[in-house]
């Protein structure tokens, strides 16, 4: 079983863009000029426009289309906008032309989309809940980015993963057994090479072991357990909203919600309200 996070043979972890690595630069600086991100965008084309088509997405809440990067880096906020630039840039790290991907793309959007409203509503519930829309954002959308890079090694990854699921096992112990390697361990090193934040790499990295809810300790703190609580809540929603079983949240709800601060009857009416915002309703 591999737990190095050694990878197998001739995989490789695609590497940060050059525009991302530029822009995050930009954006560490507290006095950055917003039209000087801006600009730097611009200069790739495709980009701009995946980005302003993410933007002007249902998902983004907007009532005006926004019509440039600075429009929308003015109104979503520059790390938001950052968070779209990452969308962008990982699907187009693992595009292959076959649109293969498109359904995973998607339901990733929508995880990250819904994760962060969700730490809205439970900071707002909260006061003083220490909980960023932005950080749940980066975690839901590269928490199983590991997936798509795993079927493009290995061609028989989806069926194997998808048999040995129906029988009831873990998708972990799948992987290892067949492939030497997690999709957890695979994406927690991309989002390392991307320069995510070390909390958000451990959420990857752990976001299918459940052990870590009763005992958070000094190398898996409570912000990462509730980062990964969120991930779980996320994919609970979109997955019925897109009409998927989710077979993990019974194994992990009493878990969760504690760790969160939430009752049962409090994720009950958030996950109405997020089902009707996924609608189109709210």
């Amino acid at each position: 079983m591999n737990t190095t996070g050694k990878l197998p043979d001739n995989l490789s972890i695609p590497p940060c863009p050059a525009l991302l690595q530029e822009v995050m630069k930009l954006a560490r600086h507290p006095d950055v000029e917003p039209e000087k991100v801006a600009a730097a965008v611009r200069r790739d084309a495709a980009m701009t426009a995946s980005l302003l088509q993410l933007a002007n997405s249902p998902l983004s809440g907007i009532r005006n289309p926004l019509t440039s990067v600075s429009h929308a880096i003015s109104f979503l906020g520059l790390k938001a906008t950052l968070n779209l630039m990452n969308n962008v840039a990982l699907r187009q790290s693992m595009e292959d032309g076959s649109r293969r991907f498109a359904k995973f793309w998607e339901r990733s959007s929508l995880c990250a989309a819904v994760a962060a409203q969700l730490a809205r509503k439970i900071v707002s519930n909260s006061p003083g809940f220490e909980l960023s829309p932005d950080d749940t954002y980066t975690t839901a959308l590269f928490h199983d980015c590991g997936i798509p890079m795993l079927m493009r090694h290995f061609p028989g990854y989806r069926e194997t993963v998808m048999a040995k699921s129906c029988q009831g096992k873990n998708i972990h112990e799948v992987e290892n057994t067949h492939f030497s390697t997690t999709h957890a361990i695979v994406g927690s090193m991309l989002a390392r090479s991307w320069f995510l934040p070390q909390f958000i790499c451990q959420a990857i990295l752990h976001h299918h072991d459940t052990t870590i809810f009763p005992f958070p300790g000094e190398q898996i703190g409570q912000d990462v357990c509730r980062l990964i609580g969120i991930v779980y809540m996320a994919e609970l929603i979109v997955d019925e909203h897109l009409c998927q079983e989710n077979p993990e949240w019974e194994r992990v709800e009493t878990e969760v919600l504690p760790c969160l601060g939430l009752s049962m009857q409090e994720f009950g009416e958030m996950k109405e309200d997020l089902l009707c915002f996924l609608n189109g309703e709210g």
